[in-house]
């Protein structure tokens, strides 16, 4: 089983604060770690940290536990512990902001980072370029803040997204330009900084069923065109188990703590 990080829920204003906040301060509580059948700490601690191709994945479709499952058929000797700290709606500014409570204090040995909510919650094309530029620049500032904390923690990093919003074939979906253009700031970041890029963009369009109409935007690998269905998720769980399990099969020296 996996478990949550102890992440707090963003709250819409101050009319409303008053009314959330007791459950508010209970969803910022720590959870408490369980009980491992080795008796002590796992072999292998693993945070997945993003926004809802995060928590509604794991939530609604058991993505971290079948992650964990295959891990586990993989590597029958070792212990594992998979955190889940998705928030819905988070984009990376948000996740830089709580990068070290939900994440770094969790101590884990590897940080998969997937999340999409830049590209899904802001519209480019109502914006002028000078307004673009300047919001991929904020964009790529904090990614690379995030990913340089990540590194210097020793956590091994797998980043993955955007991956889809519309699931008609490429480059016939409303937002394919945008979403091309911050996978490309994603994959120019990780080879900068020398972590890994899980590309579940390609993979998913690639998964696309080939006799599918072309104007069927969601229902394949989506539920919405956006968040995985049972479908989709089977195709994330593979590509992030295959990251993962490269990264344990290397040298025990060359592995970070």
């Amino acid at each position: 089983m996996y478990r949550q990080a102890g992440v707090c829920p963003r709250i819409g204003g101050l009319a409303v604060l008053a009314l959330v906040c007791a459950a508010a301060l209970s969803a910022c509580r720590p959870v408490t770690r369980p009980t491992l059948a080795s008796g002590g700490e796992p072999d292998a601690r693993i945070v997945f940290v993003g926004d809802s191709l995060v928590h509604r994945s794991a939530r609604d479709h058991g993505l971290l536990d079948r992650i964990r499952e295959s891990l586990v058929r993989g590597h029958p000797t070792r212990t594992f512990e998979i955190v889940e700290a998705g928030v819905n709606g988070d984009r990376i500014a948000d996740i830089r902001a709580r990068l070290e409570r939900d994440v770094l204090d969790q101590r884990p040995n590897a940080v998969v980072l997937y999340w999409d909510s830049d590209v899904s919650d802001v519209d480019e094309r109502k914006m002028t370029r000078d307004d673009v530029q300047t919001i991929r620049a904020a964009y790529e500032a904090d990614l690379r803040a995030v990913i340089g904390r990540l590194v210097e923690s020793g956590a091994h990093v797998v980043m993955s997204g955007p991956t889809l919003i519309g699931e008609r074939p490429r480059h016939r979906n409303a937002k394919d330009g945008q979403l091309d253009a911050y996978r490309r700031i994603n994959q120019r970041v990780a080879s900068r900084l020398a972590i890994e890029y899980v590309d579940t963009r390609q993979a998913f369009f690639a998964r696309r069923p080939a006799g599918a109409p072309p104007d069927v935007d969601r229902g394949l690998l989506t539920e919405d065109g956006e968040h995985l269905n049972d479908v989709g998720v089977e195709v994330a769980q593979s590509l992030f188990v295959s990251a993962i399990d490269t990264w344990l099969r290397q040298p025990p020296a060359l592995r970070p703590r």
